[in-house]
């Protein structure tokens, strides 16, 4: 009988319910720059076009059964928005995406750039052991917009580049999402003027 006792806290602590994971409103602020359906323009400093479509984004929670004894006592939330370039630079990795993962509410969430290929994976705040944010000053040719605190990422410095295909390095601002990308052959894209 006390062996039998000896498991009721155990089994106890299996029981009852899971704390679902939200997203600060810092951290959802990196997902928040485009709507479903919206089509976002980019132009290269060789007089090219392209175009991102923003598709729904996607949002779901881990260990919704609650097994509290295999998975702990939270429901891990991960939010991701997905932008299709008409222009496919990576067969591999076709899409341009961000990924927000989130397992403790005492902790910052984890941040994934995925852009054609090149790929970051940092804290969402800057400051945390694992954030590889860096800013920099970015104006762009297309519109004379500044944008002095976008984030910079490129291949071999805070970021890597996967597949063959040729983004090397992106700036993203926390307002307007993708400002610029940069090829390996030196052509920029930049996004337009409405």
């Amino acid at each position: 009988m006390k062996k039998l006792l000896s498991f009721l806290p155990l089994l106890l602590a299996g029981c009852g319910p899971c704390q679902e994971i939200i997203l600060s409103p810092p951290e959802r602020a990196w997902l928040a720059a485009y709507q479903p359906g919206e089509k976002i323009t980019f132009r290269s400093n060789r007089g090219r076009t392209n175009t991102l479509t923003m598709l729904p984004p996607k949002e779901w929670h881990e260990n919704t059964d609650c097994n509290r004894l295999e998975s702990g006592n939270y429901q891990p939330i991960f939010s991701q928005i997905i932008l299709q370039s008409a222009t496919v630079y990576n067969a591999r990795n076709p899409y341009f995406l961000v990924t927000m993962r989130k397992n403790n509410p005492d902790r910052p969430g984890y941040l994934t750039f995925s852009m054609a290929g090149v790929e970051c994976g940092t804290a969402a705040e800057e400051g945390q052991p694992t954030s590889k944010l860096q800013q920099r000053s970015c104006t762009l040719t297309t519109t004379g917009q500044v944008y002095p605190r976008a984030y910079f990422f490129q291949d071999g410095q805070n970021a890597t580049h996967y597949g063959t295909g040729p983004v090397r390095a992106f700036y993203w601002d926390r307002q307007a999402g993708l400002i610029r990308y940069d090829l390996a052959d030196g052509e920029t894209f930049e996004l337009a003027a409405d």
